[in-house]
């Protein structure tokens, strides 16, 4: 897949939540498989969903680098879930969510697994 496919992917998970209603988007292909994708999506109840992927799509999408980070409207964080290698003995390492007073291992995330989370969360 070419990493334009994917950010078209990307943007498509965006569009189709309801709940968003202002975007920022960045992409940045570096080749026709390696690229970055920024994105900063705003909610109706005011927080915001950071997006990173650093992605390579050859064979299959590989992050290489991803950071998912949701804050309520006072900036206070949510979660975020990220792969930087900064929690060597977590079970899921390097993948892992950090919570407002905890960090707890975490399978790799996607954009659309964390919206879903975000939707269920604003719905409470």
């Amino acid at each position: 897949m070419f990493v334009e496919e994917y950010f078209d992917h990307l943007e498509k998970i965006i569009q189709s939540c309801g709940y968003i209603q202002s975007k920022t988007l960045t992409r940045d292909s570096r080749s026709d498989y390696i690229g970055y994708f920024k994105a900063d999506l705003y909610f109706g109840d005011g927080s915001v969903l950071f997006v990173r992927e650093f992605v390579c799509t050859k064979i299959e999408v590989e992050k290489d680098m991803y950071a998912y980070h949701y804050q309520n409207a006072q900036t206070q964080l949510i979660f975020r879930y990220d792969n930087t290698r900064h929690f060597p003995d977590l079970a899921t390492f390097p993948h892992h969510k950090h919570l407002p007073a905890q960090v707890i291992p975490s399978e790799e995330m996607d954009l659309e697994r964390v919206i879903q989370e975000i939707v269920t969360y604003i719905q409470l």
